[in-house]
């Protein structure tokens, strides 16, 4: 039996905010979603200790994959028609470009929702949607609360 997942509206994106209302890691990430285009946006606000490399001002490698992880836990959560958790089986992260310090976008695309996993494709830039900055292909056990 596969679960549904919610579309996009302006209430999936409100309980996203409230999930990272109530996140200190959320928090920490500057984590703003909004709703563009039917799909949920997630930024990550550049603050200075996302930066990795200070000589070249990058943002750190495990910041963006945690982001897109996070993203995807949100996605999930935001969309899903009842309460319930979600717990990371993979991540697999792909650098495609090199970053700067500035803001981080990320879209989230449910490939798939089971009744027990949801396989989930984040992809992230920096100003130009077309330049993709990271890719992420993730996997989440989901349980009902």
């Amino acid at each position: 039996m596969k679960r549904e997942l919610l579309d996009v509206s302006d209430e999936t994106v409100a309980r996203a905010q409230g999930l990272v209302e109530q996140s200190s890691m959320g928090q920490w990430l500057g984590t703003k979603v909004t709703h563009e285009g039917g799909e949920q946006l997630y930024t990550l606000t550049f603050d200075e200790p996302h930066i990795g490399n200070p000589v070249i001002r990058a943002l750190h490698g495990g910041v963006i994959s945690a982001f897109m992880e996070y993203c995807a836990t949100l996605e999930v959560l935001s969309r899903a028609p009842t309460d319930a958790k979600v717990r990371s089986i993979s991540v697999h992260t792909s650098y495609l470009r090199g970053s700067r310090d500035q803001d981080f976008t990320v879209s989230v695309a449910v490939q798939r929702v089971g009744r027990r996993i949801a396989f989930v494709e984040a992809r992230g830039w920096q100003g130009d949607r077309e330049k993709t900055v990271a890719s992420a292909q993730i996997a989440l056990r989901m349980f009902e609360e």
